[in-house]
């Protein structure tokens, strides 16, 4: 056992204690509970925070859905779009981090466009970290190079570090991109082995013909890039820039001193992959909203319920991404962590007696 793990271990049996000491039966607010632990494992404290709050959402392009429109009932341009709204502070996203007093900021890793000239209105910050104009469509190639992998998993660390070091204690991490959810259908299923059709949803709206050509489509680049994958290499092959980003940020939350917030299926495919490519992120993740969001999925939401061992704190059929339902769960958050301050099961039968 390293220093750390000895070091977590010790603060997870202390938050266990505490909690198992308030006044209620033992485990009787469950996720919540679970919550508090990791957070005071992640900041070695009985009495964590989970403010201020930040959200990072990254953007990029996927060149299978730029070479093959029907894969959305939405145009790729449209990633641009939301883009340009988010950064405006006019998009669902940008008014929820509002109402959770929360700092959004969005990251172009890999949009098709040219957003070199888009900047944050009012308190919304916006990075630059453009790896390229999209990936390849991986049907008939890798997605990206090893190189371009780099910098998106860079990109996104450096933007999770950039985050902390502007004060933030709790990150909740998203995405958009049009077609992204092939993508991750795509890397789900290399990295656990299952089959294209458990792994794959309607997406933002596809009917039973376009369900169809979605998963074909996952097969024909599965059969391409065959099985036994690396995570690294899945990813590489078959990710996005924004579902790579995401994996950075989540592997540097330890260094960085952060808890993350993952969203829905998409953040939750990211997650996995981190977890596999980087295991010391495991105890940074809180996972903020049911996995199965977009209509179809629910035996992908199981699958990554299972590899992830997650127990989303909400389920409230969700299904937009750009880190929405993370940002609802931040109330939870900040809730988890002043749970520790609670009075105790002695403190409460002293009372009493009195």
């Amino acid at each position: 056992m390293s220093a750390y793990d000895g070091d977590a271990a010790h603060w997870r049996r202390a938050a266990t204690e505490r909690l198992a000491a308030l006044a209620k039966p033992p485990g009787s607010l469950g996720v919540l509970e679970d919550w508090a632990i990791t957070l005071c494992v992640a900041q070695r404290t009985l009495a964590p925070t989970a403010e201020p709050a930040s959200v990072v959402v990254f953007a990029g392009d996927h060149g299978v859905k730029l070479a093959d429109e029907s894969l959305s009932p939405y145009p790729a341009s449209a990633t641009q779009a939301v883009f340009r709204a988010l950064a405006a502070g006019v998009s669902c996203t940008a008014t929820l981090a509002r109402a959770a007093n929360a700092q959004l900021v969005v990251v172009d890793v890999g949009v098709a466009g040219d957003l070199s000239r888009v900047e944050g209105v009012g308190d919304v910050v916006v990075e630059h970290r453009k790896v390229a104009r999209g990936t390849a469509d991986f049907r008939s190639g890798d997605a990206m190079d090893h190189d371009a992998l780099a910098a998106a998993l860079r990109a996104g660390g450096d933007a999770l570090t950039a985050a902390a070091a502007r004060g933030a204690a709790c990150v909740a991490v998203g995405e958009v991109g049009i077609g992204n959810t092939t993508a991750a259908a795509a890397l789900l299923a290399a990295l656990t082995g299952e089959d294209a059709a458990a792994c794959c949803g309607r997406g933002t709206g596809l009917d039973d013909q376009g369900l169809a050509h979605k998963v074909d489509t996952v097969r024909r680049a599965l059969a391409f890039h065959g099985a036994g994958l690396a995570p690294r290499e899945a990813l590489r092959r078959l990710g996005g820039f924004e579902i790579a980003a995401m994996v950075g940020a989540y592997a540097a939350a330890r260094a960085a001193g952060v808890v993350t917030l993952v969203d829905g299926s998409i953040s939750a495919v990211a997650a996995l992959c981190a977890r596999k490519m980087f295991p010391e992120s495991r105890d940074r993740m809180l996972f903020a909203t049911a996995l199965a969001e977009e209509p179809g999925a629910a035996a992908g939401g199981a699958i990554l319920a299972r590899e992830l061992a997650a127990k989303p704190a909400l389920d409230m059929a969700l299904r937009l991404g750009e880190a929405s339902g993370a940002v609802l769960a931040l109330p939870l958050a900040r809730s988890a962590a002043a749970l520790l301050g609670a009075g105790t099961l002695a403190a409460a039968m002293a009372l009493s007696d009195a």
